[in-house]
């Protein structure tokens, strides 16, 4: 998106185009932080391999409240849990 002073930062007011990211790419760029994504490829399984991410912060809770108008989001956390994982 172009500017009205002819650079490629938004202008004042207006949002930067999302960025489209594997999830590799989403875990090395926002490491040990809680992620939200618009999910915009799946895999065979229909598991979540790319997406724009809208939102990210340290806690959860907060960033669930970043996002809670959101219809389809993927939120995990990029990184190693913090607690033993029950499957």
């Amino acid at each position: 998106m172009l500017s009205s002073t002819g650079g490629s930062e938004p202008a004042e007011g207006e949002q930067a185009p999302l960025e489209e990211l594997e999830l590799k790419e989403i875990f090395t760029k926002f490491k040990d932080r809680w992620v939200a994504i618009l999910v915009t490829k799946r895999d065979k399984n229909w598991q979540p391999t790319a997406g724009k991410v809208i939102a990210d912060d340290m806690d959860r809770y907060r960033l669930r409240m970043k996002v809670i108008r959101e219809r389809e989001v993927c939120i995990f956390y990029a990184g190693e849990p913090m607690y033993p994982l029950l499957l």
